[in-house]
């Protein structure tokens, strides 16, 4: 479909349908995914996943659970001291309780650094950064199903030669040493995948084609040096007023899948800060970006999994006051599948409507295949 025509499916997708609303009351995201052999699932801390709607999505549609926060350094360690980990275990609990796989998040990250360690020794942060990652992975070993090991480590627009980071993990671990993140992993659990995680890969503007040329050499030179990494996890939070190529994005998967690498889209969500006029055709634009990007994803072979970043667009991390970009009317986003009282939107429609037709392909391979 083009645009427009996505567009004019999604502002009619459901409208006042009482059969589509039982429809959707039936459906399950990860049963959906499962047909064509893939998981389905959401990013969730430990304070609204207990409590409905969420409690009751989750039941009913992840099949992946992945913890928000939870299981960063800063949010286990803060401060010199004993690590806390009882939200993490919370994080562990539900997902079990859920029979959801589990996705670690993450093991090292600048932003999630502990403060007292920013001007630490080389020395001294490599052996804390150590300890911390180690503990963490054997804490959960066999219970992990993906670990995102490293995330956010490239920045073109940082201007090193290598397309890197400059942060306290270039400074003080230092970029040759990146792929032993990866080993120190595989020692700790060697039946965790093991994934590098970032974001800005998937939309159709020049800042997009530079961070994908970087991290396409940087996962050369990684697979290059026997670097034990399994899996690209993209970010995927899409903007609905930036352009799309699916042909550009299917090309990149390509090259990562020639790698022997999987993908993993780990964080999606769809910010409509820029789009103006009513929520209904706020809806559509989210929707018809969801669809066209999941179309890609779901038809190509490198895809195992697709997780949404928070569950309701109550619980978004767009629309939390600390760090949330505000639209200019003042309205909060609305990112995620379910409104904030846990209704479904166009936006799960559009990707109900993606994973029917990756079942039918695949389902149409498998007869070929016989």
């Amino acid at each position: 479909m083009q645009r427009r025509q996505l567009l004019q499916w999604a502002s009619s997708a459901c409208m006042g349908s009482a059969l589509c609303a039982q429809a959707q009351a039936n459906v399950s995201l990860n049963a959906l995914a499962q047909d064509s052999n893939r998981s389905f699932g959401f990013a969730i801390a430990p304070g609204y996943a207990s409590k409905d709607p969420v409690k009751t999505l989750l039941a009913q549609h992840a099949g992946v659970i992945t913890a928000e926060n939870a299981m960063k350094w800063r949010s286990i360690q803060g401060v010199v001291g004993t690590p806390n980990y009882t939200q993490a275990d919370q994080i562990v609990n539900i997902a079990e309780t859920l029979k959801a796989k589990i996705r670690g998040h993450t093991l090292a990250w600048h932003q999630s650094t502990p403060a007292y360690l920013s001007n630490a020794s080389a020395d001294t942060f490599v052996a804390a950064q150590t300890t911390h990652a180690q503990a963490l992975v054997k804490r959960y070993a066999g219970r992990i199903h993906t670990w995102d090991v490293l995330n956010e480590v490239i920045e073109p627009d940082d201007k090193r030669t290598d397309g890197m980071r400059e942060s306290v993990l270039s400074r003080l671990w230092g970029v040759d040493q990146y792929p032993r993140f990866f080993e120190l992993a595989r020692a700790a659990d060697p039946l965790a995948k093991l994934a590098y995680n970032d974001y800005g890969m998937e939309q159709d503007e020049v800042w997009n084609e530079r961070r994908k040329a970087v991290m396409l050499l940087t996962l050369e030179s990684w697979v290059r040096r026997k670097t034990p990494i399994d899996v690209l996890g993209l970010q995927a939070h899409l903007n609905a007023s930036r352009k799309f190529s699916a042909t550009k994005f299917s090309k990149f998967l390509d090259e990562v899948r020639a790698m022997g690498l999987s993908v993993q889209i780990t964080e999606l969500d769809v910010r409509d800060l820029q789009i103006q006029g009513s929520v209904e055709h706020r809806d559509a634009s989210t929707a018809a970006l969801y669809k066209d990007f999941l179309d890609v994803c779901l038809g190509h072979n490198a895809v195992e999994m697709v997780v949404l970043w928070n569950v309701t667009d109550e619980n978004s991390w767009v629309n939390r006051w600390a760090q949330a970009q505000r639209r200019a009317d003042g309205q909060p986003m609305r990112p995620t599948l379910f409104d904030t009282q846990g209704q479904p939107k166009p936006a799960f429609d559009a990707v109900v409507k993606s994973l029917n037709t990756a079942q039918a392909k695949f389902s149409m391979k498998a007869v070929q295949r016989v």
